[in-house]
């Protein structure tokens, strides 16, 4: 559900903007945008999401090594 929340509240910050010209919770989108990644990295059902929401960010996937 924490998905779905983030997703609608991304959606009524975009539609203020663009319809409404009002920009103040611009500020406010890469935070809410942070949850919802960690939401959909969190479950393995979500995880194509978060690569759809890597790939629409332009941000590439670092594997690491640990030893």
């Amino acid at each position: 559900m924490g998905v779905q929340r983030h997703l609608k509240v991304l959606g009524i910050f975009a539609r203020l903007y663009h319809r409404d010209g009002k920009d103040g919770y611009l500020a406010d989108m890469p935070r809410v945008e942070s949850y919802l990644y960690r939401a959909c990295r969190r479950y393995r059902e979500l995880i194509p999401l978060a690569v759809l929401l890597d790939e629409l960010a332009n941000r590439r996937v670092q594997a690491g090594y640990t030893f």
